[in-house]
């Protein structure tokens, strides 16, 4: 067992964020959560959570189940004798007894685990570290999680208004908005995406004063978009971290280095589906070019699977406004993350990991 270095108080890092931190690295071990004498072990893979059957407290869920109505105090026993009795899980004990179906079973294990971590969401105070071990034998593997979207649906479920507001900034502050490759993968409710919408070029009060979802729901949104990655907090006017005026140079950068996950996306399709990619991104990019701005509704594929981007060199020498700035970055970031969703849609999750770890090492190295 070897100790990382991530370690410190959730009076530092909300516990949100933290598991994000882990996502983003895809870390592998346990994150041992402490408060007083109560102590939390969460495991994960390549920064998603594990469901580890060791650690599941299949007492506890058992007497849920009970509370819940959904075995009587009867079934209770009965499963526990012939668990003692035969020398097996409680799970499987609830299975062999055919009190519960399989798919049942598991949809209500990974319920409970997943309630009993969201509890953690409101905790202001505690320690943690994390240890950098080997993810649990497949056999103890009983629920593979997805840590973002896990994020969010935890966030949605907090109760503790004060440890949001200490989080958030100061209602002056405005937002930059980021477009990460992720982005897509999220399953955000429709008041998530309409708040999206409203956090543009808006500070905090301002979008308070603007939201119809209410000021909490409205807290808790933000929270998750800063926990994700989307939106960061930035004092005075928002700039998306480019200079006033794009130069034709810095243009040029911006979209060599788009075109340069372009080719690796269309590489990366191409290994595994052969000549059809051309096909496939072409879909993708029709799908979603009523979405973008006049600045990219002509764009076009290269055989290469980079997009025709001499035009807007050409048209626009420089861009004047903020507006048309934001337009396009959004646009960029936007073909990037349909694409990647494409790669997740038609190859499945395990793929699209290891695209979005790859195209964020040709990020760093531009």
């Amino acid at each position: 067992m070897k100790e990382n270095s991530l370690r410190g108080s959730l009076a530092q890092i909300p516990l949100p964020q933290l598991l994000f931190h882990i996502r983003q690295k895809e870390m592998s071990g346990r994150l041992a959560i402490q408060r007083e004498k109560d102590e939390k072990d969460l495991y994960f893979e390549k920064g998603n959570l594990i469901l580890e059957r060791s650690s599941f407290p299949e007492e506890d869920f058992l007497k849920t189940l009970v509370r819940k109505k959904i075995l009587t105090s009867l079934e209770q026993t009965g499963c526990e004798n012939h668990a003692l009795q035969n020398k097996v899980s409680i799970p499987k004990a609830l299975i062999e007894c055919g009190l519960l179906s399989p798919s049942y079973l598991w949809k209500l294990m990974e319920a409970y685990f997943k309630a009993d971590v969201f509890a953690l969401f409101d905790r202001a105070e505690g320690s943690f570290v994390f240890y950098s071990e080997s993810p649990p034998a497949s056999h103890h593997r009983l629920a593979v999680i997805e840590t973002r979207n896990f994020i969010l649906q935890g966030i949605r479920q907090m109760q503790n208004s004060a440890l949001l507001e200490a989080w958030l900034p100061p209602e002056e502050e405005f937002f930059q908005i980021f477009w990460p490759p992720y982005l897509n993968s999220l399953n955000f409710e429709p008041h998530e995406k309409y708040l999206l919408q409203v956090i543009d070029k808006r500070n905090l009060k301002e979008i308070y004063n603007s939201s119809e979802i209410g000021k909490k729901e409205t807290q808790k949104a933000i929270f998750a978009f800063l926990c994700l990655g989307i939106i960061e907090a930035s004092c005075g006017k928002l700039d998306l971290k480019v200079s006033p005026e794009l130069s034709p140079s810095e243009l040029e950068r911006i979209l060599s280095s788009f075109n340069e996950k372009c080719s690796y996306i269309f590489k990366y399709i191409s290994k595994e589906l052969g000549p059809v990619a051309t096909n496939v991104l072409e879909k993708t990019l029709e799908e979603i070019r009523s979405h973008l701005s006049p600045l990219f509704q002509n764009i076009e594929l290269n055989p290469d699977g980079t997009l025709e981007t001499k035009s807007i060199l050409k048209k626009n020498t420089h861009l004047p406004s903020p507006e048309d700035q934001t337009n396009l970055l959004r646009d960029l970031n936007e073909i990037l993350a349909a694409e990647v969703l494409t790669v997740k849609k038609t190859m499945g999750n395990e793929h699209e990991s290891a695209l979005v770890k790859n195209l964020e090492k040709i990020g760093e190295a531009n």
